[in-house]
């Protein structure tokens, strides 16, 4: 739509499962699933390496995602893109190392490469290949946090988002980027916030009032790359720039569980609400300082600004079934999740996603993953009559579309623990809305796009 709601590559956030669990890419590694050097032999010794330097402090971690990905259909061109992406973590356990307790300092980094499907072929903005990023080695996460007690914990340092807040347990399941770092955050923010693959600098606090409820706050640096043009992943291409002083995003959110441990009355839940403002000033998606809507003869293209962006937003986990004689993993959960802002400085106001999760219920699969979701992302009426107004300008009469939506279909198979490999369709209904083909100079409408790609993710 006149580039201004297209394809960014990579980051739509990505919070992905890099094992069985439900860990994601950015997730904790306490949390992140079995390991492979665990569960073959030839690996032995190399997993008792890891284990001494564990016991001493200095706990290592790695994962390989690899994912090759097709359009079959529809989109902007068919083709077939690949694209890997090596992560390497190490935590210090400040209290084994220093004697200071409760303390944490974790460092992680990525070597990224190959190409984005949705960016060179599908043309969609909440892209099919939640690894796609521009190639790079960078610095991810490197903060330090401090536990004062079991309900209260601070860490500082340069942070992702994406990593604690507007998550999904059972959304992490899935591949395509929005139902980890969701559309709206990414399109609307600068940078598309601090989210894979882009950290900055800030601050979060956690407080535990009780087992079942969590309150978390931070304030992050709000422009990953700094202010500029250009890609702002070139502009901070190995993550260590650690931009500080420029107006802040600042997030609060509120979690709630419910029906936890063996003793629970009905079936376990989780509930989210929380809201994030930014501090910057935005663009008018519709009108210029001159009155006129942007992209209709006589503007002057130059967009009113606006004080603050504020979102707000809701996410739900809920088991609805659990696999008789199991473990409480196994069995079937829904997730549901929403985000709102305003329609006069965000591209896409309104989002929805959803799904169903079924875990090990199928016979002799234990910790096999079955999913169907689906994501809605309604695009500003006010950019949409922005955009008619320039594609009336290159004589293109037709009206752009009002959303875009996903459906995706995975199966996510163990082969043994720490090896999965995770065949996923998705179908993109409504790709981008609209574009303007450079070569033509002419806006087209594309069609909607068939997408398959088998991942496969390797812990160590």
């Amino acid at each position: 739509m006149r580039g201004r709601v297209g394809v960014r590559a990579g980051a739509l956030a990505l919070v992905l499962t890099a094992a069985l669990g439900g860990a994601g890419l950015a997730a904790e590694d306490d949390e992140a699933g079995p390991s492979i050097l665990d569960h073959v032999p030839a690996f032995a010794g190399v997993a008792a390496a890891r284990d001494t330097l564990a016991d001493r402090g200095v706990r290592f971690s790695a994962f390989y995602f690899s994912d090759p990905r097709a359009n079959l259909s529809g989109g902007v061109k068919r083709g077939t893109t690949y694209s890997g992406l090596l992560s390497l973590a190490v935590d210090l356990d400040a209290e084994k190392l220093v004697g200071i307790e409760g303390g944490r300092l974790h460092a992680n980094m990525f070597q990224i490469h190959g190409r984005d499907v949705s960016e060179r072929y599908v043309g969609n903005f909440m892209s099919a290949d939640d690894i796609g990023a521009r190639p790079s080695t960078r610095l991810f996460e490197l903060w330090y946090e401090q536990k004062f007690s079991e309900q209260v914990a601070i860490r500082a340092g340069q942070m992702a988002i994406d990593v604690e807040f507007i998550t999904s347990d059972y959304g992490e399941a899935f591949i395509d980027a929005t139902f980890g770092w969701a559309g709206p955050p990414s399109e609307n923010l600068p940078a598309g916030g601090p989210a894979y693959p882009l950290a900055t600098p800030g601050v979060r606090l956690k407080l535990d009032p009780n087992e079942n409820l969590s309150i978390l706050a931070a304030v992050f640096n709000g422009y990953p790359s700094g202010k500029g043009e250009g890609d702002p992943e070139t502009r901070n291409r190995h993550g260590l720039n650690f931009e500080i002083g420029d107006p802040p995003l600042a997030i609060v959110e509120g979690q709630y569980r419910y029906n936890q441990g063996e003793d629970a009355a009905g079936l376990p839940g989780t509930i989210k609400l929380g809201g994030y403002m930014h501090f910057g000033r935005f663009d008018d998606v519709e009108r210029g300082s001159d009155g006129l809507v942007l992209g209709s003869p006589g503007s002057n293209d130059h967009p009113r600004r606006h004080r603050s962006n504020v979102n707000v937003y809701g996410v739900v986990d809920q088991q609805v079934w659990r696999l008789p004689g199991g473990t409480d993993e196994q069995g079937v959960g829904v997730f549901a999740r929403a985000i709102l802002g305003p329609s006069d400085r965000n591209a896409v106001d309104l989002y929805f996603d959803g799904g169903v999760v079924a875990t090990g219920i199928l016979p002799g699969r234990p910790r096999d993953v079955v999913g169907l979701a689906a994501a809605y992302a309604n695009f500003s009426p006010g950019l949409l009559k922005a955009d008619r107004a320039a594609n009336a300008a290159i004589g293109y009469g037709r009206r752009p579309h009002g959303f875009e939506a996903v459906i995706e279909a995975t199966y996510r198979a163990e082969i043994v623990p720490g090896l999965t490999v995770q065949p996923t369709a998705q179908y993109v209904v409504n790709p981008g809305a609209s574009v303007i083909d450079a070569e033509e100079g002419a806006a087209r409408r594309l069609p909607d796009a068939t997408v398959f790609g088998v991942a496969t993710i390797v812990r160590f």
